[in-house]
């Protein structure tokens, strides 16, 4: 994942939260972090992404600030048949120490 500095960014503009919150809130930063390097990977820009999922640039641009997806898999399933891949929702007893193109939320 590379573009910290934006992420920083969009954290630093935030109002501050409660510590029960940080992690949720983490959570959709890595998400959306996911998506904008699966999106730039692939080479497109978000109104091609949105095009190619049926919505709008802003609700791609939302994704990617960390906003939008909570709970909703059927958003991420447009997100991963957009950009070629499989959305997989998984319920282990353990998670690996390392997940190549995941979010844990857990």
């Amino acid at each position: 994942m590379g573009n910290y500095s934006r992420w920083d960014d969009v954290r630093n503009t935030r109002a501050p939260v409660a510590p029960e919150r940080r992690a949720e809130i983490e959570q959709d930063l890595a998400l959306g972090q996911l998506i904008y390097d699966l999106r730039t990977e692939a080479g497109l820009s978000q109104r091609e992404l949105a095009v190619r999922m049926g919505t709008t640039q802003s609700v791609i641009s939302r994704l990617e600030e960390g906003g939008g997806a909570r709970n909703r898999i059927d958003t991420l399933a447009r997100v991963a048949t957009a950009l070629g891949r499989h959305l997989v929702v998984s319920f282990p007893e353990r998670v690996p120490a390392v997940m190549k193109d995941a979010v844990q939320v857990a």
